[in-house]
C-alpha cells in the first residue's frame, strides 16, 4: 500500500512540473488551430466508393451482423441488389434461428479487376475467413473442414454512375485453388 502511494505521488508530481514546462517551451510559436491539425475525413458517400471499398464495407457489415446472431440484415438492403438482398436476409434469418454466431476477424486480399466499365465491375480477391470462430447456441463449432481462404468473384453494377455500387453477384471458385497459386499469375 505505501509503495503504491508513493507511486502515485510521484506521478502527480511529475505532472505537476512537466505541465508548466510544456508551456513554457512553445513561447512565440504559433499553435495551430484544431481545425487545421484534423486531416479531413474520407468521403462518406457511398456513391464516391469504388468497387473494392463498396465489397470491403458489405463485409464488414455482414461480419458485425454475424457476430451480433444476425439479428438485424438490414445492411443487404445498403449492399445488395433487391433480388440478392432478399436471398441475403433470408439466409441470415435462418442462422438467427438456429443461433449461430461467428466472429473474428475476415481478411480480404488480392484484389483483381476482372473487368470495369462506369455501370459494371467484376473483381476477384482472396476472402481468409481462417480467423473467424463459429457457435451455435453458445457451443463452439468449425466453420468447415474445407480451406476457409477462397477465391471470391463478385460482379457489382451501378445505374446511373451516381449511385453506388451494389453487388449484383457474389460466389467462390473452386475449392482446388488456394488464393497464392491462383493470383500470383
Amino acid at each position: 500500500m505505501r509503495t503504491r502511494h508513493r507511486a502515485l505521488t510521484a506521478l502527480a508530481m511529475a505532472s505537476l512540473v512537466a505541465f508548466p514546462l510544456a508551456a513554457c517551451g512553445n513561447e512565440g510559436e504559433e499553435k495551430p488551430t484544431e481545425a487545421a491539425t484534423q486531416e479531413a475525413p474520407p468521403s462518406q458517400d457511398p456513391a464516391d466508393a469504388t468497387p473494392q471499398e463498396r465489397i470491403e464495407a458489405y463485409f464488414e457489415a455482414s461480419d458485425a451482423a454475424a457476430a451480433e446472431g444476425w439479428k438485424d440484415s438490414s445492411y443487404a438492403d445498403d449492399y445488395l441488389v433487391p433480388e440478392l438482398a432478399e436471398k441475403q436476409k433470408a439466409d441470415d434469418a435462418e442462422r438467427a434461428e438456429t443461433g449461430t454466431v461467428i466472429t473474428g476477424d475476415r481478411k480480404l486480399s488480392e484484389w483483381k479487376i476482372v473487368n470495369e466499365s462506369g455501370t459494371a465491375a467484376e473483381i476477384e480477391f482472396c476472402d481468409d475467413a481462417t480467423r473467424l470462430e463459429a457457435s451455435k447456441a453458445g457451443k463452439p463449432v468449425g466453420l468447415s473442414d474445407e480451406s476457409p481462404k477462397l477465391i471470391a468473384g463478385f460482379k457489382l453494377t451501378r445505374d446511373p454512375t451516381s449511385e453506388p455500387w451494389m453487388i449484383q453477384k457474389k460466389g467462390y471458385y473452386d475449392e482446388g485453388t488456394s488464393c497464392e497459386a491462383y493470383f500470383t499469375d
